[in-house]
């Protein structure tokens, strides 16, 4: 089943554990390898991307950020690079991942 392709409109799930962050959307990206493509006039995701920190609290209530990097493993590939999607690991040790997309649906195979 082919999942929508991630932009910098999609929104993170939030993430849980050592820094609770509510859901954000992911916002401008570390340019991957020079590429720049476009989904519905949204720059897309690909795997490396770096985000923005999502910030947050700990479990005792002390701010946090939790980092937030595009672990994208699609088979659509540009440029070597894996175009992230929804689905797709934003932080494995909070469990953040993209979770939605508000833009129209723009699927790769």
């Amino acid at each position: 089943m082919s999942r929508p392709i991630a932009t910098t409109t999609s929104i993170d799930s939030g993430g849980k554990g050592a820094c609770n962050t509510p859901p954000k959307v992911t916002g401008a990206a570390s340019v991957s390898g020079g590429i720049q493509l476009y989904a519905m006039k949204k720059p897309v995701l690909f795997s490396t991307n770096v985000l923005a920190p999502a910030p947050g609290t700990t479990p005792k209530g002390d701010p946090c950020t939790s980092p937030r990097k595009v672990n994208a493993v699609s088979n659509s590939k540009t440029s070597k690079n894996s175009i992230a999607k929804v689905g797709d690991v934003l932080n494995p040790s909070t469990n953040i991942t993209i979770s939605s997309t508000p833009d129209a649906t723009v699927y790769v195979v």
